[in-house]
């Protein structure tokens, strides 16, 4: 049987590590790991970025990004008609904006 190679006391599994050294290590792992927006919102020249917050919920943040660089496919333009969305639903986004780019 062998032993980890970090801790040296308990027994190791297939990668060389016990299960709690393995543990904090896919912790730090997780901890460094780039937080990409889901979406972003554009509406008069101001970029926010949808980020997720665990679960099915989305942390809003104001970037300081240039609009034109965005990904096509991620982002929803509220100067312009919004195909797919509610109006209720436009109008929460465009307050979003107006609340994180003044504040």
């Amino acid at each position: 049987m062998t032993k980890c190679v970090i801790c040296e006391q308990r027994p190791a599994n297939g990668g060389g590590f016990c299960v709690q050294c393995g543990n904090r290590i896919d912790a730090e792992r997780k901890a460094k790991a780039k937080n990409e927006p889901r979406y972003f919102l554009t509406y008069r020249g101001e970029v926010v970025g949808l980020f997720p917050n665990g679960g099915k919920v989305l942390r809003a943040r104001l970037l300081r990004r240039s609009a034109e660089k965005l990904p096509k496919g991620k982002t929803v333009n509220l100067d312009h008609y919004c195909v797919g969305y509610s109006r209720d639903i436009i109008k929460r986004f465009k307050s979003c904006v107006l609340h994180l780019s003044h504040a």
